[in-house]
C-alpha cells in the first residue's frame, strides 16, 4: 500500500487503505496559544448511539489516535448520574490507550441568539457544562456555532441576531477562558426556510462577529461541506478568514447537501483548500466530521475508517507540503 506522501498529489483510493495502520502524529507549530498541531483527527460520533470508549476501541486500531469529541458523547457524560466519576473513568482510559482528545464539538442544537430568552439562557447554561467537561478532559479547542435566532430577512432581525450572538459569546469567551479553552465558532449552513437567511455563512460575518467579541480565545472552525453547500468559493473563504481559522471540519459532498462524505468522495477542489490553508499558516488539525460514511455492517465500516484515514494523511502531507 502507498504511503501518503508516494500518492504524489493525488488522493487515494479504497482498495488502497485496507492494509497497514498509519501513525498519526505530526509536528507542533506554534500557534495563537502556543501550541498547535498538524495531524489527523476525527469526531467520536461514528458509531451512533455507542458509548465514547467502545468508539475509541474501535477506531484507534485502524490508525487513529485524534478526536474530536462530539457533542453526542458531551451529552453522555451530562447525562450521567455522576459526570465527575465518568470524567475520570474517560480520562483513564485515553491515557491507557494513548490517544489524544483536543478538539470537542460543544452542544450542536444550541441557538445563542434565539429570540425567547428561556431557550437562549437554556441552550448557554448547556454550554457552560460542556466547557466544564472539556476543560476537565484536557480538551483544548471547542466548537460552538454562531445563533441563527429564527433566521433573518430584514435588516433590523439582523442587528438583533447579530447583537445576541455578540452578547452570548462574551459570557461564552469569558467563561472559556477562565478554565483554559479556546472558542472556535463555525461557518454554518443557509437557511432552511424560505425567505429567510441564516447568520454566520460568510466568512466576513464571522470576522465581523470576532471583532465585536474582542476576544483572544475566539476564533473560527471551518467546514468544509457547509462552505461547498453554501456556494462558498473554498479557497477564497479561507484565505479571507485567514489565521481565525484554528479547527476545521473537513468532509464531503456534491454540492446539493450537507453530506458529510469522506474527502474525495464529493467534488470539493481538496489541493485547493490545502493549499488555501497552507498559504494562511495553518498548524491545526485535519479533522474529519463525516457521518456520511457511516454504515451499519461493522466490518464494512472498518473498511471506511481505514481508507478515511489513509485520506487525512493525505491531506495531512498537503497541509505540511512547501
Amino acid at each position: 500500500m502507498p504511503s501518503p506522501v508516494a500518492c504524489e498529489g493525488r488522493m487515494p483510493r479504497l482498495a488502497e487503505s485496507t492494509g497497514q495502520r498509519i501513525n498519526g502524529a505530526g509536528s507542533l507549530p506554534a500557534g495563537p496559544k502556543g501550541d498547535s498541531v498538524i495531524a489527523a483527527s476525527i469526531w467520536t460520533d461514528i458509531l451512533p448511539n455507542q458509548p465514547l470508549s467502545e468508539v475509541l476501541h474501535f477506531l484507534h486500531p485502524l490508525g487513529w489516535d485524534c478526536f474530536e469529541l462530539s457533542t453526542e458523547h458531551l451529552e453522555e457524560i451530562d447525562n450521567d448520574a455522576d459526570p465527575r466519576a465518568r470524567i475520570e473513568d474517560t480520562s483513564r482510559m485515553l491515557r491507557e490507550l494513548g490517544v489524544d482528545l483536543p478538539q470537542a464539538h460543544a452542544y450542536l442544537r444550541a441557538n445563542v441568539a434565539h429570540p425567547d430568552e428561556a431557550r437562549r439562557q437554556s441552550d448557554l447554561d448547556t454550554l457552560l457544562r460542556h466547557f466544564a467537561h472539556c476543560a476537565q478532559l484536557g480538551v483544548r479547542d471547542v466548537v460552538v456555532h454562531p445563533g441563527v435566532g429564527l433566521g433573518h430577512s430584514t435588516r433590523d432581525e439582523l442587528r438583533e441576531i447579530i447583537r445576541l450572538n455578540v452578547e452570548s459569546f462574551k459570557l461564552l469567551c469569558d467563561r472559556a477562558g477562565e478554565v483554559g479553552l479556546r472558542l472556535c465558532v463555525e461557518n454554518m449552513l443557509p437557511s432552511r426556510n424560505a425567505g429567510r437567511q441564516s447568520f454566520g455563512i460568510h466568512p466576513h460575518e464571522l470576522l465581523g462577529l470576532l471583532e465585536e467579541v474582542d476576544s483572544a480565545v475566539l476564533g473560527v472552525v471551518f467546514d468544509t461541506s457547509h462552505a461547498n453547500v453554501s456556494g462558498l468559493d473554498i479557497g477564497a473563504a479561507i484565505r479571507e478568514l485567514g489565521s481565525t481559522i484554528w479547527c476545521t471540519h473537513l468532509s464531503d459532498n456534491d454540492g446539493t447537501g450537507d453530506q458529510h462524505l469522506i474527502p474525495g468522495d464529493g467534488d470539493v477542489d481538496w489541493p485547493t483548500a490545502m493549499a488555501a490553508l497552507r498559504e494562511v499558516g495553518y498548524t491545526g488539525r485535519v479533522n474529519l466530521e463525516i457521518p456520511g460514511a457511516l454504515h451499519p455492517v461493522r466490518e464494512v465500516l472498518a473498511l471506511k475508517m481505514r481508507h478515511a484515514r489513509q485520506i487525512a494523511g493525505w491531506l495531512v502531507e498537503q497541509l505540511r507540503s512547501a
